[in-house]
């Protein structure tokens, strides 16, 4: 299905909020009664003094559960790599030994099967011309049978076969049937133009084949059809709550559910109460990260069941890697553990990565 022939979404659902969606959470889950989540031990022999893993991504590797993880230096992420683990009897989660090693990634996720194929991606960091800031953008990775087909004969990862806007993170694939992919997309922009702090978009292509141009040419048209209404607040949507310039969020993990329709994992951010000396010298808003999950129809691209699913207090408290973090807690996938319930894998405070048992939202 080309972006010129996108459904017309259904109505204009105005969002609730984060805050709103908070309140929500608690009136379902009475003072007491949340479920408590635990920290992820990494075994980095040597290293570990100096090194932090985070934003965990599950992937299933010959019917034992493994997690791709965002690995750096604890003061600074111009190193970043990202690596292979698994569970020890013991607890600890270990390199894989021979897996490769992503340099310049962060934030790995796993799409599944697409195409026949698997998808693993990240995004790539590489410094910026003119700025001491880094540039940032999606790129994808596939292999038929073993991640070792992403190492080429000299040791090295091979290149992506797909690579995102700059400066656009939370692109997602999910198979819908044979013809037709789902891409998720996290345009934005400044406030109150195409895709303001972060949106998310939704377009269909054909076969894995087509994703390069597609995303090539996604940011040029600006097509606000494929912006899915009605998950965040909008700058003036958050001023007229006192809320500061507005929400943004993005998809992480996807499902394609029994009815056809898509259940997303994600998460929205805000600005929060609590405030941090910048560099500039004046007091700013720290941010906040909430994993949410909600079901999307791609017939009438209406959104439906948008919760917060986890907060970060339900977690032993993390020293976050920057001042101007508050409540961090990143969705990074989750994993069915009986029929009614899953494990929830996050990044807190970009300092560790945990993980919770909690109901599944999709049933």
């Amino acid at each position: 299905m080309a972006e010129s022939e996108l459904p017309v979404p259904i109505g204009d659902p105005i969002p609730k909020g984060y805050r709103d969606l908070l309140v929500q959470f608690c009136d379902k889950n009475p003072a007491g009664g949340l479920p408590k989540g635990e920290l992820l031990t990494f075994n980095l022999g040597k290293d570990a003094a100096h090194l932090t893993v985070y934003n965990p991504a599950p992937v299933a590797i010959d019917g034992q559960l493994h997690i791709w993880a965002r690995v750096e230096e604890k003061t600074d992420e111009k190193n970043s790599v990202v690596r292979l683990f698994k569970e020890e009897k013991n607890g600890e989660w270990t390199p894989v030994e021979g897996a490769p090693v992503f340099k310049g990634l962060q934030d790995p996720f796993y799409c599944g099967q697409v195409d026949g194929y698997h998808i693993f991606g990240g995004v790539q960091i590489y410094e910026g011309e003119g700025t001491s800031h880094l540039g940032y953008r999606t790129v994808f990775y596939r292999y038929k049978n073993s991640y070792n087909e992403l190492v080429d004969p000299r040791g090295s990862t091979v290149d992506p076969f797909a690579i995102g806007p700059e400066k656009m993170k939370g692109i997602r694939l999910i198979h819908i049937e044979p013809g037709r992919i789902g891409v998720f997309t996290r345009p934005q922009e400044p406030p109150n133009k195409f895709g303001q702090r972060g949106q998310i978009g939704y377009f269909e292509i054909t076969s894995l084949d087509g994703l390069q141009k597609a995303l090539a040419e996604y940011d040029q048209p600006k097509n606000r059809d494929t912006l899915i209404q009605g998950l965040f607040l909008d700058k003036k949507m958050s001023l007229e709550k006192g809320l500061g310039d507005g929400e943004w969020g993005g998809a992480n993990q996807l499902f394609l559910l029994q009815d056809g329709k898509i259940g997303v994992l994600g998460h929205i951010a805000g600005y929060s109460d609590e405030r941090y000396i910048a560099e500039v010298g004046r007091q700013e808003a720290k941010k906040n990260y909430y994993p949410i999950t909600f079901i999307f129809d791609p017939e009438t691209r209406s959104v439906s069941h948008v919760q917060i699913i986890a907060t970060a207090a339900q977690f032993p408290a993390v020293e976050a890697k920057n001042d101007h973090l508050g409540n961090i807690l990143f969705s990074g996938g989750l994993v069915k553990s009986d029929e009614e319930h899953c494990w929830l894998y996050v990044g807190i405070g970009d300092s560790k990565g945990g993980r919770i048992r909690i109901e599944d939202p999709f049933i």
